[in-house]
Order: C-alpha cells, then structure tokens, then sequence
C-alpha cells in the first residue's frame, strides 16, 4: 500500500511529497499449487475491514473533511506461469541429460502456441545428493543412490487462453507441478492517475454540497492524504468443506481393536475480492474474471472561515 502526502497552494498547485508506486505481479485464476501454502488461505485476506479508510465526511466550527473511495476491478495483461520439474539419475550428468531433454522438448512444443524463446526462462534450483537405506535382516545402512536435480520454466504470456494449454501440454513431458501463475498489469501509472483525477472531482462535489448545506465558507488551501492500493488475487483466495459425518465410539477395552480409517474431503477454493460496498464510485464492478483490484481513498481537510 502506498501513502501519498499532499499540500495545495494556489488554484490548483498540488505538490505531491511522497508517492511510492510499487510494481508487483500476482497469480492468475489458475492459481497453481501455491494455494496449498496456507491451511485456511484468507488470514492474509484483503477486506473491507483492512481498508485505508471509510467513505465518511466530517465538519466542525473549524474544518471540513471529506474522504473519498475508488476500486477499480481490471484484467490483467500479461502473465508469467512457472512450472515445476526434476531429474534423478545414479550421476550428475546423466540427472542433467534426462532434465534437459524434457525440458527442449517441452520448448519445442509449446512454440505452437507462439511462445518465444525471449518468454522463456529456465532457473536452476537445486542439485542434490540422494540416499537411501538397505535392509539387510535387522540391520539397515544408508547408502548412496545418486543425484537429484531440479528446474523450474519460467513462462511469459500476454494470453490467458493459453495458460491451460500450456499445463496440458507440460504433462506430455511429465511436468506436473503448476507452482504458481502470477499476472500483472503493465499500466498502473496510469490507473493510479486516472483514480486520483476521479477522486478529485468526487471530493469537490462533497465539499460544494457540504457547505452549502452548512452555510460555511472555505479559507485558505486544503491539505489532502492519499492511499492507493494494489490488491492481487493470491491474497483473497478462500476454502471450505462441505460435509457430513458419522462419529463412532470406540470401545478402548476390547481385545479385538479396530482401525478407523477417515476418509479424504474435497476442498473448494474460491476467490473472493473486495467487495463493491462502501465506495464512492466503483469502476467495471461486474467484471467476472479474476483481475487485479486497485483502491484508491482520498481525504481532504479544509479550512472553514470562522468569522461568519
């Protein structure tokens, strides 16, 4: 979240003393595995009540305040998917030839659905030794099985129709692990703009419609504070499970004990963004696919002529 200070002099003279704007990427509505990384996945959730500030107008003999709340829902533009994979092998080499040629093989494939050879990335995670355990009788001894590598492709996209072809393709090359898909839009400058001109005119109409009703008069410059805010899919994913159950009573005395074996319940994740309540002006609310969400609130302090 970015907080931005603002002094106004003259007409309309706005300094802007601090603006951070951070550039950051996030999963798209194929999320990837990630998920599975929090038991509950919504204790980091962005909600109404994590927002900066309420949409609230408050005025006294001596000032005037008014609080204005933008979200914009908006698609994104471009997406990178990673892709996880690994080797073993009884040496080093031969972990390396197996890897790399799944991995080509992949590449050549995947040039079918226009990805070039610059959207590409290969990272290099790790490559380890691996042991394991020889029972002879009673006696067992950890010997030395070899080696292990691991690779992560690293896939840049501007298509979200070819996520899943991508994955599908991927299992071709036993490549299984989707580890996340993250997405971006490449023009938040201007988003952020845009909001804050919005919020400007919202703000001015408070004010007028305020002291009208009041009969105060303004003085001097207002002084504003700003907070804009850049809210990704990964952090509003939520789960639950849906299911009923039978309970058993187990009879700790009998000689004949049994084994309850419980069986597996399907969790459903779903995504869950901020809701449209409690903002001033909410821009594209009935997009449905999963996006990025950007929140702006802007509040203005004005000083009321105190001699009327």
């Amino acid at each position: 979240m970015k907080t931005t200070v603002l002094h106004l002099n003259g007409k309309i003279n706005w300094i802007i003393v601090t603006l951070l704007l951070t550039f950051s990427v996030s999963q798209a509505q194929i999320s990837g595995n990630q998920i599975y990384g929090n038991n509950s996945y919504n204790g980091n959730n962005y909600n109404q009540g994590n927002l900066p500030n309420n949409a609230v107008v408050s005025i006294n003999d001596n000032h005037l305040t008014v609080t204005v709340k933008l979200l914009q829902n908006k698609k994104a533009d471009g997406f990178v998917i990673t892709l996880g994979l690994n080797e073993e092998d009884e040496t080093v080499s031969g972990c390396s030839k197996k890897i790399n040629a799944r991995i080509d093989g992949y590449l050549d494939k995947i040039k079918t659905l226009g990805i070039k050879k610059e959207n590409v990335y290969i990272d290099f995670i790790s490559q380890t030794k691996i042991y394991d355990f020889e029972v002879s009788g009673l006696n067992s001894e950890q010997v030395d099985k070899g080696f292990e590598i691991k690779k992560n492709i690293i896939i840049t996209t501007s298509n979200v129709n070819s996520l899943e072809k991508l994955i599908a393709l991927a299992s071709d090359f036993e490549i299984h692990d989707v580890i996340k898909v993250d997405y971006y839009n490449s023009d938040t400058n201007a988003i952020h703009n845009a909001l804050f001109d919005e919020a400007l005119v919202l703000a001015e109409a408070k004010k007028i419609r305020y002291m009208k009703s009041f009969g105060k008069r303004i003085v001097g410059t207002p002084n504003a504070t700003e907070e804009f805010a850049t809210v990704f899919p990964e952090t509003q994913y939520k789960t639950y499970q849906a299911f009923e159950t039978a309970e058993i009573q187990t009879n700790y005395n009998n000689r004949s004990p049994y084994l309850k074996k419980i069986a597996r319940k399907n969790k459903t994740f779903y995504y869950d963004g901020i809701s449209s309540a409690g903002f001033d002006k909410v821009i594209n609310p009935n997009q449905t696919e999963v996006g990025i969400q950007y929140v702006l609130t802007l509040t203005m302090t004005y000083k009321i002529d105190t001699s009327i």
